[in-house]
């Protein structure tokens, strides 16, 4: 076979496997075998993310966000107990962003509204 009827063969795999991938989409946090996963969007000049919330003390550095390959999507996930904990994103450590998606709000008191987690204790 030609080399670039090989080399085309190649490029058309990988752009059909990269079109079949799963594509990421800011959600409500997920709990997950490794933690709960929290994923946000943030505006394209970000230069980093956090997750804060009563789990850390609303620490805008314990729990750093990882830029996805997706989107400008950012993501990390935070192994927690069982309970209620309130959290929010922090963009470039000083602006608090209420969660777009969450499965509840709290009133956080300063005029915005805290996201809400609930991890259930694990079944035995």
């Amino acid at each position: 076979m030609p080399r670039w009827i090989a080399l085309q063969a190649a490029t058309m795999a990988v752009v059909a496997i990269a079109s079949c991938a799963a594509r990421l989409t800011p959600s409500a946090p997920v709990v997950t075998p490794r933690g709960v996963r929290f994923l946000v969007a943030a505006r394209p000049s970000a230069s980093g993310v956090a997750v804060a919330g009563s789990f850390n003390g609303w620490s805008t550095a314990s729990h750093p966000m990882a830029l996805t390959a997706a989107d400008g999507l950012w993501e990390v996930v935070v192994s927690l107990p069982p309970g209620e904990h309130l959290f929010m994103f922090v963009v470039d450590g000083t602006e608090w962003v209420s969660p777009p998606q969450a499965e509840a709000y709290a009133d956080d008191g300063f005029g915005s509204r805290n996201g809400v987690v609930v991890i259930r204790p694990a079944e035995q």
